[in-house]
């Protein structure tokens, strides 16, 4: 299944075999939890001017290989191309990587990490959700399935979403449940901590974001990090 960052940095060639730019971002619907086309940085010419990028939609792309993206054509489409299938211009598009995830009350859950999407119809299957350095050591980055990922609203990804429905991808939780005793050859108090935390965080999971348990497991996590400098 490809993905934000699967396609993100790969070339683009055209029939001919001619590499015509890489992709420098992927681009979703302005309001859908759907991928609609790419971004491609064409590079300067003579290595000094700038070109402007230009946008190719997911129906032109298939996968060729392991590193780049083809399209059916010697050259890249102009923008109108793309707009006149799309319906709307490609400004009104957006580019999800990076961009804050909030629950439906405005509650902020994350960021988005990356995101699985089906190649053909773009439709995503997967939102991957970062909660920064010490949230992803604690409990892992969150796994958001589509049936509960609203949309871009305003200014954030949006998700109906409670702890019940996510699932954890790592971290110190996933380690302690797989028995890993690395973290006890550090100091006492940060590797005990860091295991009860863990668990904390885990037991989480099942908890509503509005109850703010998770938020509170991590921010202890912080603290005794903070300890520990």
């Amino acid at each position: 299944m490809p993905s934000i960052t699967m396609y993100e940095r790969r070339a683009i060639v055209g029939q001919n075999g001619r590499q015509l730019g890489r992709v420098s971002a992927v681009l979703f619907h302005p309001s859908e939890p759907r991928v609609v086309g790419v971004q491609v940085d064409r590079g300067a010419i003579l290595g000094v001017i700038d070109q402007r990028p230009r946008y190719v939609p997911l129906d032109d792309l298939r996968i060729a290989g392991d590193e780049a993206l083809a399209i059916e054509k010697d050259a890249l489409p102009k923008d109108n191309e793309g707009e006149r299938a799309l319906g709307y211009s490609w400004d009104e598009s957006v580019i999800w990587h990076g961009m804050p995830v909030s629950s439906t009350t405005g509650e902020q859950v994350g960021t988005v990490n990356d995101a699985e999407f089906d190649a053909s119809t773009g439709e995503i299957t997967v939102l991957r959700v970062s909660t920064g350095a010490v949230g992803d050591l604690a409990v892992g980055r969150l796994e958001v399935p589509r049936a509960i990922v609203r949309g871009f609203v305003r200014d954030a990804v949006v998700v109906e979403a409670g702890y019940a429905e996510l699932t954890a991808t790592g971290g110190a939780a996933k380690a302690a449940a797989s028995g890993v005793t690395a973290l006890k050859e550090r100091s006492g108090q940060v590797a005990d901590g860091m295991m009860q935390v863990g668990v904390a965080a885990a037991g989480a999971l099942g908890r509503s974001l509005k109850s703010g348990v998770g938020r509170k497991a991590i921010d202890k996590m912080k603290s005794l990090m903070d300890d520990e400098e």
